[in-house]
């Protein structure tokens, strides 16, 4: 092994070390002591022991010392633990957390927070009162955020201590205007003591708006209104390009839609979005170059590059991921900045140590894992993938393909843990991004930096990092909306390891065909061989044996989607969707299960959450969709993305008709002037099909009771149907008539198992025996298909029901 290669096992034995002991802090106290006994023998041994006749000095006393600084890291690591532990754990939190009381906190915002926008509320400036500026107090106007902060001081009845627990807090705040990093608030919370291990010690639960006792400090507040200063550009851009020109020069995801975030997930492009070492390398390297075109002498060149490189951080916001990013980039630059590639990895080990001992929760954290094994792959894995795919291809195009390929296999065991699935098309996404990412990052930085000074030049840079932004957004809109986006893969730490194992089987492989190992190579092979074959199996088999058994004329389909709807309608070759259900995921593997690439007609029935949430999987794959009447802006947004991907937008009222292959739809609900007692469930886009044969579908979204009688008294159906969608998962807001009017044969109920309401109802399930009707519920059934209804209809089911 390359000597300077060695700090690769202190690295990791103190991230392990950090690992375990977190999750058991009681113990971090003795594993401190036998490290630092253990490290004094070792030392002990490697000054003290003889060389041996014919050993190098780079022998096994150099083994020795290297067992003493691997102790050293594990005994400093525990060391951390055990010293921060108690001030982690203050006994009023604790008392408090244990009766459920209220405590007064004071609390510094660390990090960005997390907007969820299904709940209300305000943050309330002391000095004024008055909700903080950009919100009404109205709850339309407004979110709830979650925070991560560091609690300074608690109050519980006549007690106030002085702490440092770090925290996760949850409040209300005004809808778009997160509260900055560095800001000071104070709460009424109830707090929760969370697990072991977790980097955050307590949760915190406000009860009553928050109140901003400072804002954030001025080295932080210039980079705050700087930043609000891009965004405001970028809302005059349009599309995606304008959503993520923000994002990929500041980190600032305020914008993006919750279809493109999906998106850029699906296509495992969102880092691009995050503040990465990514970024920081393009900063550093940018500056490096233009001072290196002045003729700077080589400190300043470096000096220059790091006072850059801090100012971009404090720019983006200097929370613990961006700090982790820029000293991943620094692992990397300095190495190649000092002409030695292979000093990378020490240096990288050099950090994790820094990092483990300096905060030995952060060893736990997603962010940090991805970002350490990114940047290790990048460093291990770049030059031999590339030396591989050269022999097929440009050594040019080899390397470009080999950057995405190597960060991809060293973080998809740990994304699995995320998510069970493997991006099939991640390294061609982010092959074709890559050229646009650094162009977009250095002119929305541009614009940001000059829209105080120079407005006119830092719109001009806006629209231009738009262009780069532009593409890179339709390159994840265009890789969601393929079929065969991500393939499943067994769940949890048995899924991360078995990945991990056939990874390391697929880099000793490589690595032995390419010094000649012929041996180890074919074996290697063998195995990946024989994995491929049973995990293709696994895929091919059931969708096989589903194809054999499902009708092959199948006309509807219930989409298993937990407690939502979504409706596959078929006509020949031509297929509507009737709701997305509240999963995108779960959509794919529906649509995925019934080989639907193109939908000819999308209908929105109405914009909860369960019937729309999925739909960031169908955007760019639409002709035509129907929707109901948007209410808010989270309406309009979806209705924009998917105008911009392609869709023709109609508004969904009574009277309006068209077809679907050979047959024939109509809307029956809501009328064209529905007005405000028509909106939601009530005003559910209700829809009747009819094949030139005369069979006919009844589709009824959320609608409740009145909305229903209004439907039967108006004569709309026109007689018995044949297939119906009963309204609201089965919940008992039905109409009677309704269903003795339709009289249909067959009744689907698309519903979530063991959900909160109590859907289907057995009011709705006796309604529909009492009208004849078979009943089947896709939380028993599963995905339900039904055969053409011209005659006695087959109804297939994922399970027996």
């Amino acid at each position: 092994m390359n000597p300077a290669h060695r700090l690769v096992f202190p690295a990791a034995a103190a991230w392990i070390t950090a690992v375990i002991v977190v999750g058991f802090p009681d113990a971090a106290w003795a594993v401190s002591i036998a490290g630092f006994a253990m490290m004094a023998a070792a030392g002990i041994v490697a000054v003290t022991r003889p060389r041996q006749r014919g050993e190098s000095p780079c022998g096994r006393s150099a083994w020795w010392a290297m067992l003493t600084v691997t102790l050293l890291a594990v005994s400093l690591a525990a060391t951390a633990v055990a010293a921060r532990e108690g001030a982690r754990s203050p006994e009023i939190l604790l008392a408090a957390a244990d009766a459920g009381r209220t405590v007064t906190v004071r609390v510094t915002v660390t990090e960005k927070s997390v907007v969820d926008a299904s709940r209300g509320g305000s943050v309330w400036d002391r000095s004024t009162q008055q909700p903080t500026a950009g919100g009404s107090g109205a709850s339309d106007d407004e979110t709830a955020q979650r925070i991560h902060a560091t609690v300074t001081e608690v109050e519980l009845g006549a007690a106030r201590v002085s702490v440092s627990v770090p925290i996760v807090l949850f409040i209300t705040v005004t809808k778009r205007h997160p509260v900055p990093i560095g800001s000071v608030l104070e709460a009424e919370a109830v707090p929760r003591a969370t697990e072991q291990g977790d980097d955050a010690a307590f949760l915190l639960f406000a009860g009553r708006p928050a109140a901003i006792l400072e804002g954030p400090p001025w080295y932080l507040a210039w980079a705050g209104d700087m930043r609000k200063g891009l965004v405001g550009l970028a809302e005059n851009l349009p599309g995606g390009g304008g959503e993520l020109l923000p994002g990929l020069s500041t980190g600032d995801t305020t914008a993006v839609s919750d279809e493109l975030d999906q998106s850029m997930k699906a296509s495992s492009l969102s880092h691009l979005t995050a503040v990465s070492g990514a970024n920081c390398a393009v900063i550093v390297a940018v500056l490096t170059a233009l001072l290196a075109a002045l003729r700077a002498p080589r400190w300043l060149r470096i000096s220059g590059a790091l006072v850059g490189l801090g100012l971009f951080v404090i720019l983006v916001t200097p929370e613990p991921s961006v700090i982790r990013a820029a000293l991943m980039a620094l692992a990397v630059l300095l190495a190649l900045g000092a002409g030695r590639p292979s000093a990378g990895l020490p240096v990288l080990s050099l950090v994790v140590i820094m990092v483990v001992i300096g905060d030995p929760w952060l060893s736990r954290t997603y962010g940090f894992v991805l970002s350490a094994l990114a940047t290790g792959g990048l460093l291990i894995l770049t030059r031999p993938i590339t030396r591989m795919l050269a022999a097929w291809m440009p050594h040019w195009l080899a390397a470009a393909f080999a950057l995405p390929l190597a960060a991809q296999l060293a973080c998809q065991p740990v994304l699995i843990l995320l998510a069970p699935t493997i991006p099939v098309l991640g390294v061609p996404a982010n092959l074709l991004a890559a050229p646009a990412a650094p162009i977009a990052t250095l002119l929305g930085l541009a614009a940001c930096i000059l829209a105080p000074v120079l407005p006119p030049v830092a719109v001009v840079l806006a629209w231009l990092g738009w262009l780069p932004a532009a593409w890179i957004a339709a390159i994840a809109t265009t890789v969601n909306g393929l079929p065969v986006n991500r393939l499943p893969w067994l769940p949890d730490a048995e899924g991360a390891l078995l990945l991990a194992a056939l990874t390391t089987v697929l880099i000793l492989g490589v690595r032995s065909a390419l010094i000649g190992r012929r041996v180890i190579a074919g074996l290697c092979t063998g195995v990946l061989v024989l994995s491929g074959g049973a995990y293709a199996g696994s895929l091919a088999g059931p969708r096989i044996g589903q194809a054999m058994s499902m009708p092959s004329d199948w006309t509807s389909a219930a989409c298993d989607v937990g407690q939502g709807d979504a409706i596959l309608v078929r006509d020949g070759g031509a297929v509507a969707l009737l709701d997305t259900g509240p999963d995108p995921v779960l959509l794919t593997t529906c649509l995925d299960a019934m080989s639907i690439g193109r939908l000819d007609l999308l209908v929105l029935t109405h914009f909860d959450l369960d019937h729309v949430g999925g739909v960031s999987a169908v955007i760019g794959r639409v002709n035509l969709a129907l929707v109901a009447e948007p209410v808010n802006p989270s309406d309009a947004r979806i209705l924009a993305d998917l105008a911009a991907g392609g869709a023709s937008i109609r508004r969904a009222t009574a009277g309006l008709s068209g077809t679907l292959g050979a047959s024939r739809w109509g809307v029956l609900w809501p009328p064209p002037r529905a007005g405000p007692l028509w909106t939601g469930n009530s005003g559910s886009v209700t829809l009747l099909f009819e094949s030139p044969a005369g069979a006919r579908s009844l589709f009824l979204g959320d609608l409740d009771e009145r909305a229903q009688e209004r439907i039967v008294a108006g004569h709309a159906i026109g007689g018995p149907v044949d297939l119906v969608k009963m309204a609201h998962h089965g919940s008992a807001d039905q109409s009677e008539r309704m269903y003795t009017v339709a009289a249909a044969r067959v009744a689907l109920i698309p519903v979530g198992a063991d959900n909160r309401y109590g859907h289907p109802t057995p009011a709705a399930l006796e309604l529909l025996t009492a009208a004849g009707k078979a009943a089947f519920r896709t939380d028993t059934c599963g995905m339900i298909v039904v055969g053409a209804l011209e005659t006695e209809p087959v109804v297939w089911t994922a399970r027996p029901c």
